[in-house]
């Protein structure tokens, strides 16, 4: 069973970036339950760009338009790779993986965050810190919370 300080889970009522969240590693990985269907791009791109700048080396969407959720934080880092490289790796073999779960259950896509995961390359390092973010449902926080407590990180 993992340490407490390997994972938080965090109850948003909307899509912004928690200032007061701490990450105790350099980097770390994201996982966001989230239905954005009513989101905008800006909101989208805004907490995007706040986890990247606070280390996500790895994001995982789950919940209703999660592949837009996806290809927006896609984006995201391609503008910056063609810009100012704020998110890029210490060498080539380090990149921003994201992922969508649109096909599965929640109980799926926690276990494919938990143990597969991995940033590649250099980005693995330091990141053994997993965040769990639910947007706009208690419901899904009290789930994550329960499955996560009981995964298995590797």
């Amino acid at each position: 069973m993992p340490s407490e300080n390997r994972f938080n889970v965090i109850d948003l009522h909307s899509l912004v970036w928690p200032s007061d969240v701490l990450i105790p590693t350099k980097r770390f990985r994201l996982f966001v339950a989230a239905d954005i269907h009513a989101t905008t791009v800006d909101a989208v791109s805004a907490f995007a760009r706040a986890a990247l700048e606070k280390g996500m080396v790895y994001f995982c969407g789950w919940g209703p338009k999660c592949e837009r959720f996806h290809d927006i934080v896609d984006e995201v880092i391609l503008e910056d790779d063609l810009g100012a490289k704020r998110f890029v790796g210490p060498d080539d073999s380090a990149f921003v993986m994201t992922t969508w779960h649109a096909n599965d259950n929640l109980d799926e896509a926690l276990d494919f965050f938990a143990r597969l995961a991995h940033p590649p390359g250099s980005f693995e390092p330091g990141s053994d810190h997993w965040l769990a973010i639910s947007v706009g449902n208690s419901e899904w926080a009290t789930l994550i919370r329960q499955i996560l407590s009981h995964a298995e990180f590797l």
